[in-house]
């Protein structure tokens, strides 16, 4: 099936059924280990439905990640269209990052795997979809220039900065859970170890780097 018969029959409850079993499968034995009958067998259809609906392993992989990246992009213009200021626009925007990554807990699982192998099973289209998020973190920066509230960034950087952070803070719960634990009482910091307390602490961090005088601090 072509990406946009996908995207239309995405709420067909056979294809719903298929892409969210393929999620999880994914999620826990990469695109490598995965396999379709598995898969199959997880969404309660047979394989040969997988291929007539969707395609092979690749292009279900694909199709994954396509559902996953359109319904990020729409939220993500629908959360900040209300917001006046460039500074409120970039924490929406790092909120809804997280807010995602928490309705889709399996999906940071498969982007660290998918770093890990350079990128390997993503197509021109997945990176397209990519860059429409990257094109909402321009369009913000930019009106943070303009406004004289942000410096001169790029857009590439600032994305990655707060995806990464959010993913490796979002996988590493239960790693941050032990090191608060092993800390003296005299050392812990303010109770920020769960993925919701630390995304204040990121939006802090980006908007405060971003800021003219933090530039002016660095030179």
């Amino acid at each position: 099936m072509a990406d946009a018969g996908i995207r239309a029959h995405k709420k067909d409850q056979s294809v719903r059924k298929i892409l969210n079993a393929a999620l999880l499968v994914f999620a826990t034995r990469g695109y490598n280990g995965a396999r379709v009958d598995a898969i199959a067998r997880k969404a309660g259809v047979n394989k040969a439905m997988i291929y007539y609906r969707i395609g092979n392993k690749l292009a279900l992989y694909q199709a994954v990640i396509h559902d996953i990246y359109q319904d990020r992009a729409a939220q993500l213009h629908k959360d900040i269209q209300s917001k006046a200021t460039p500074e409120d626009k970039l924490t929406t925007y790092i909120a809804s990052v997280a807010a995602i990554m928490d309705a889709h807990p399996h999906f940071t699982r498969i982007m660290i795997r998918e770093m890990v192998s350079g990128w390997a099973n993503f197509g021109p289209a997945i990176f397209e979809e990519v860059s429409v998020t990257v094109r909402i973190v321009q369009a913000i920066l930019d009106e943070g220039v303009e406004k004289g509230v942000f410096v001169q960034t790029n857009p590439l950087a600032v994305h990655t900065m707060i995806i990464g952070s959010l993913i490796l803070n979002h996988l590493t719960q239960p790693v941050r859970n032990e090191i608060m634990a092993a800390l003296d009482p005299s050392e812990t910091p303010a109770d920020i170890s769960g993925f919701n307390q630390l995304v204040p602490q990121v939006q802090h961090l980006v908007i405060a780097a971003l800021r003219p005088e933090a530039d002016s601090r660095e030179t």
